[in-house]
């Protein structure tokens, strides 16, 4: 799975499970047509044998037929930048233990520096396999196989 890319679902929940990716919202949306036209013709038996999971992450247990799905694209988590906010405490760490003396510290780090943190923050994170492995789902449009000519009810 990579940024950028499609993938299905068979609701428009908050988690997207798939196992399928597809590197254009056509590929995927295809596929989906495929799944369920199969699905659709298929007996009771054979449904309640048919695997929807990997592809459409559903897990139908009644046994009718499915018109609609999902489709959107993947969109990586940001490696939040946070380093104002991660000074702005230790500076507050310091005030709260010496009072005064400590009103001033940290106020006069560069952006040079920030910046500087910022990237040590990251490559740590990255170093180490702390980078949001998460996914965002973006662009989400309902498909409805009955609106595709060669789909038939």
């Amino acid at each position: 799975m990579k940024h950028g890319q499609w993938m299905l679902n068979g609701t428009d929940g908050d988690r997207w499970e798939a196992c399928e990716y597809f590197d254009t919202k056509e590929e995927a949306i295809f596929y989906g047509i495929e799944l369920l036209t199969e699905y659709n013709s298929l007996d009771n038996k054979q449904r309640s044998d048919y695997d929807l999971s990997d592809g459409l992450n559903l897990y139908p247990d009644e046994h009718e037929n499915i018109y609609t799905f999902f489709v959107g694209q993947i969109e990586e988590v940001e490696f939040p930048t946070e380093v104002d906010t991660l000074l702005e405490n230790i500076a507050q760490c310091v005030y709260d233990e010496v009072g005064e003396c400590g009103e001033e510290y940290l106020n006069d780090v560069t952006q040079e520096h920030k910046e500087q943190l910022s990237d040590l923050i990251y490559e740590w994170a990255k170093q180490r396999d702390y980078l949001p492995a998460c996914f965002k789902i973006e662009m989400v449009e309902e498909i409805d196989i009955r609106s595709f000519e060669e789909v038939a009810e």
